[in-house]
């Protein structure tokens, strides 16, 4: 028997032992493999080394074919591809639609994502949703971007009213919405317009200015029951520079006064008044029921302005910067963390705070060093996108935004064409008019792209899908304006 020869036993051994060192070389070989291959290691056809990344291709609506340094990649949105590291022109391409492009460096062992196109049909076709004898007044969005609202024109001494359109149905008729006369002040003197200042989380609500001659009022106008709407000036006896919703809510406002720069707290269910809790502001954005950052003049060196924060009664300095007619500021949620910029158009770089309050409540730091600062003078306008991912801050024909997902910086030139101040659009785009047409581009100012003619100072309302925009049409020969909704969708993409 084998086993009890020697020779065969040593034998039978070695080539156990050969078979698991193999084994082992295998599995050690495999593992070295799958580990380069992770970080991004490949080999070329002629035998050569190479460094790949990783790379996710999206687009809406899906089905573009995608384009690097110009070759078809055999791939549609949405796609993963795995290519070398090296610097690329990413084109998608749809039939019916505008092409989208952009350059990008792909490093080694890194992941790129560019799954936020939006593909621009190659001809809009706007279709008339209703006729107004003339400009209409205030056209203001709901938050959920569902509802949208559409001052009619106003008749001589007449009221304001506005048609409520559901976007998520524009075959319903437009219900209509009455302001209650008894809220308005002078509204017949002629010349008196509304201003939407901001609207509530609940979508029902939404804070209005009544500009007239002489002076302007605030209300809060209830778009579900408009009866039970109501005149902040009216209910708390005071004239106050600029009213806002404290948590984005009805039942509590801050009040403001530019005589004394005072900040108090009205409570609209019984109609009581807090006492100032600040002084000295020049500015403010309130977040949530217990935070705000505010921009003073108190105790700055001359020529100066600070930026504060407030939080529960507590206040801390956030920076120092020139003073400047107008004033940049605001803060937002990012992926658990806060972000803060306070500026004027005195400076020429504003600065961008992490956590700031993490740094000021130590008493063994009290400073908050700037996590990054954009470049840009003479600002006028400083904002979050809706995804809250950007900053940006534009001067006239300037941007300036920062990435806080990437830490990039972007600087550039809008089109001479854009007029007035552009606004987030959604979480990657900017919006505004060029030139009397709508027009948007990507938040770095590529894919510039016009959509059509309006008269709309804020150029286009968006569904909540992006796939169709209501605007206002250029005024026909006998004076009319057409409220035009407009797909976004072409060839088989469109609805059925």
């Amino acid at each position: 028997m084998d086993y009890l020869d020697p020779q065969k036993r040593r034998t039978h051994r070695t080539r156990l032992l050969i078979g698991y060192g193999l084994t082992a070389l295998v599995v050690a070989l495999g593992t070295v493999i799958l580990v380069y291959d992770a970080y991004g290691y490949g080999i070329t056809r002629g035998g050569n080394i190479i460094q790949n990344g990783l790379l996710f291709v999206d687009s809406r609506p899906s089905g573009a074919k995608i384009y690097l340094n110009g070759k078809y990649q055999d791939s549609q949105t949405s796609s993963r591809l795995i290519m070398p590291a090296s610097a690329y022109q990413l084109t998608l391409k749809k039939d019916g639609y505008r092409d989208w492009s952009r350059r990008f460096n792909l490093a080694e062992h890194s992941i790129s994502r560019y799954v936020y196109p939006l593909l621009v049909p190659s001809q809009l076709k706007p279709q008339v949703e209703k006729k107004y004898s003339g400009s209409p007044g205030l056209v203001t969005q709901t938050p959920s971007r569902q509802f949208l609202l559409v001052g009619q024109p106003r008749a001589a001494n007449g009221g304001f009213i506005f048609d409520e359109f559901d976007l998520g149905d524009l075959k319903k008729e437009p219900t209509p919405r009455v302001l209650p006369n008894n809220l308005l002040t002078a509204d017949k003197q002629g010349g008196d317009q509304l201003v939407d200042i901001e609207w509530s989380t609940d979508n029902r609500h939404v804070l209005l200015r009544h500009d007239f001659l002489g002076g302007n009022e605030f209300i809060v106008f209830d778009r579900s029951d408009p009866p039970s709407s109501f005149n902040i000036n009216q209910m708390f006896k005071l004239s106050p520079t600029l009213v806002n919703l404290r948590n984005k809510k009805i039942d509590q406002v801050y009040i403001y006064l530019s005589s004394g720069g005072s900040l108090q707290v009205g409570d609209t269910r019984d109609g009581q008044l807090a006492k100032p809790f600040l002084q000295g502001v020049l500015a403010y954005k309130p977040f949530g029921s217990s935070l705000l950052s505010y921009i003073t003049a108190e105790d700055a060196p001359a020529g100066q302005l600070i930026g504060r924060i407030w939080e529960n009664g507590q206040d801390y300095k956030l920076n120092q910067f020139p003073r400047g007619e107008l004033y940049l500021l605001d803060a937002a949620q990012f992926q658990g963390h806060w972000y803060y910029l306070a500026g004027s158009s005195g400076s020429n770089r504003v600065a961008i705070y992490k956590d700031p309050l993490n740094y000021l409540k130590d008493p063994t730091v009290e400073v908050a060093a700037p996590l990054a600062a954009l470049r840009i003078s003479g600002g006028q306008k400083a904002s979050f996108s809706t995804n809250t991912r950007f900053i940006g801050i534009q001067a006239s024909d300037r941007m300036a935004v920062y990435d806080l997902e990437n830490k990039d910086t972007y600087a550039y030139q809008t089109k001479s064409s854009m007029a007035g101040l552009v606004r987030w659009m959604d979480g990657h785009r900017l919006l505004g008019l060029s030139g009397g047409t709508s027009a948007i581009y990507d938040y770095d100012g590529t894919n510039f792209q016009t959509l059509v003619p309006t008269t709309m100072p804020s150029s286009a309302f968006f569904d909540r899908n992006y796939e169709r925009f209501l605007s206002l049409g250029m005024p026909g020969p006998d004076g009319t304006v057409e409220l035009q909704a407009t797909y976004m969708l072409a060839g088989s993409d469109l609805p059925k």
